[in-house]
């Protein structure tokens, strides 16, 4: 097992990255499809920079069926057994 972390703050950049925006842009509870207008395009990006920083590979993020940063958050803070706080 990993000993990885994940960090909230690292995941609204990540994210707020691959859509070009600020961090600020990217709430714990806003969904992806309906306020992030994230697509499926962008969620195979983001979830190839997950698999980048840490390891957790872009199809088990696709089909986790995460659709907030905090239930991205909670999915791979399961994954990697470990969490640091926001």
């Amino acid at each position: 097992m990993t000993t990885a972390t994940v960090n909230i703050e690292d995941l609204r950049a990540l994210i707020a990255g691959a859509l070009e925006t600020e961090p600020d842009e990217v709430t714990d509870t806003a969904h992806f499809t309906d306020e992030l207008e994230i697509d499926s395009l962008m969620l195979l990006e983001i979830s190839t920079r997950i698999e980048n920083a840490y390891g957790i590979p872009v199809d088990d993020v696709v089909i986790s069926g995460v659709q907030t940063l905090a239930e991205l958050h909670t999915f791979l803070t399961s994954r990697l057994g470990g969490e640091q706080s926001a």
